[in-house]
């Protein structure tokens, strides 16, 4: 029987989409449920999953980069990020870190269920608009890439959450970071970027078409 990990820092988040899946796949699998980057990385371990539903927002650590330890611990797992980002934001990101398929929590059940069918059948989901955005970032990369490729995953999900609205303070206790190391993020941005204020960040940020 197939045995697939949901892992998102919100227990109502979790059931929900299990009992979501339990009526939508056939025959049902099994379940486990992970509320944390280090207890998803524990569990994968030291169990056999077919499928890992990943949550890119997580307290502490960013999903991408759990992504890409779990793909070290175990190279042939399928992982499906699930986001409440908008795929112009993390698709690219997600695939270029190893993930099977992107589906923002927002999207209808049956492209869920439509997702995780194909990924357990050893294939990758990609829908026409993530196949779009990756065969613009193939582009790029050959051509002069613009700088906010340069920001690394955590980087790049500060400033979305600074341009959404939220304050240092609350984006460090979104985070489970310090404020520190969350001012810390902001002067590398600012220094990849080659900008002097938050203004002018949001402006580029805005300008790019990042902030949908």
């Amino acid at each position: 029987m197939k045995k697939i990990l949901i892992v998102d820092d919100h227990t109502i988040v979790r059931q929900g989409i299990t009992r979501l899946l339990r009526e939508l796949l056939e025959p049902p699998p099994d379940f486990d449920e992970a509320s944390s980057g280090p207890q998803a990385i524990d569990m994968v371990s030291n169990h056999d999953y077919s499928l890992v539903l990943l949550d890119i927002s997580l307290p502490g650590r960013d999903g991408l980069d759990v992504l890409r330890q779990l793909r070290q611990i175990n190279p042939k797992i399928p992982v499906i990020i699930l986001s409440m980002h908008p795929d112009e934001q993390y698709a690219v990101r997600a695939f270029q870190a190893g993930a099977a398929g992107y589906v923002t929590k927002g999207c209808a059940s049956d492209e869920l269920q439509g997702a995780i069918e194909k990924v357990l059948r050893g294939g990758r989901y990609v829908n026409a608009f993530q196949a779009e955005l990756l065969a613009e970032a193939v582009g790029e990369e050959q051509e002069n890439a613009p700088l906010h490729k340069l920001l690394s995953d955590r980087e790049y999900q500060f400033v979305s959450m600074m341009v959404s609205g939220m304050t240092m303070t609350e984006i460090a206790r979104e985070l489970s970071l310090s404020t520190k190391t969350i001012s810390t993020y902001r002067t590398r941005v600012l220094e990849k970027l080659h900008l002097r204020t938050n203004a002018d960040i949001i402006s580029y940020w805005i300008t790019s078409n990042l902030s949908k």
